[in-house]
């Protein structure tokens, strides 16, 4: 029988999280869905995105997900803790993770968090914090436009750059030692970021760390397979143009993409 870490996102800003997932368990086969009909998450109503995550979740499972990875700031912020009551399999998302790697990483105690409108709206970030560690001060940005560029492929040039400077303007102003980036998109601007912020603010992946906690679960619940099966992707939207956005920021990984009627 055929058995996947399931992974969705609205998006191709997943992709950064299968990465990860490759990095740290390169024998664990991945199963990849975007929703890019309904892209983007971060501007439509919370009960919209309830909606469409858990689709996707029941998708997941239908098709051999063991567990499932909610690859989605704005989806994560919005269907914890509730989804976990509506399958069968464990289901992990991006606040935990984040907020454990920007309280390891921060040496002043002051986080920026740059997300979706929608994830800032949540203030998923600002009340995990609260319960980690109420000693962090947390400061919220968001970008839609930055997330609309990435889903584009557009990641380099200059006008690029003068956007994310503006947007990240607040980090210094905070006085924020940290960076969480809070979308799965933004890490494929991580080098742009790095260059406008410089070394004094460390930018904190969400993925690398949610990464690290899908294989203590796997672990865990005795879930490992190690069986060597082929990687899926699909999209919810045209699998051309998602096969061209996903070989910008993977190259030759993805070879194929299918569509889910979901």
């Amino acid at each position: 029988m055929e058995s996947y870490i399931g992974v969705f996102d609205s998006g191709v800003g997943g992709l950064a999280v299968v990465r990860e997932l490759k990095n740290r368990l390169p024998r664990e086969a991945i199963m990849y869905i975007a929703d890019s009909r309904f892209f983007p998450y971060g501007t439509k109503p919370r009960e919209q995105v309830i909606s469409r995550a858990t689709a996707l979740v029941e998708f997941l499972e239908a098709h051999g997900a063991r567990m499932v990875v909610v690859a989605c700031n704005t989806a994560s912020s919005a269907v914890f803790p509730d989804i976990q009551h509506r399958v069968d399999v464990p289901v992990l998302g991006m606040i935990s993770a984040g907020v454990k790697s920007a309280q390891l990483a921060t040496r002043n105690r002051r986080v920026a968090v740059l997300s979706t409108p929608g994830t800032a709206r949540s203030h998923g970030y600002l009340r995990a914090m609260g319960l980690l560690d109420p000693t962090v001060e947390m400061i919220e940005l968001q970008s839609q436009e930055l997330v609309n560029l990435v889903e584009a492929g557009s990641i380099e040039g200059q006008d690029v750059a003068d956007y994310a400077a503006d947007v990240l303007k607040p980090v210094r102003e905070f006085g924020a030692d940290t960076l969480v980036l809070g979308c799965t998109h933004f890490p494929f601007l991580n080098s742009l970021m790095e260059g406008i912020l410089g070394p004094a603010v460390k930018i904190v992946d969400p993925s690398k760390e949610l990464a690290y906690e899908v294989g203590l679960v796997l672990e865990k619940c005795r879930l490992t397979t190690g069986a060597g099966q082929q990687d899926r992707f699909f999209t919810t939207g045209d699998p051309g143009d998602f096969l061209d956005k996903a070989r910008l920021f993977l190259g030759d990984y993805v070879s194929a993409v299918e569509v889910a009627d979901v």
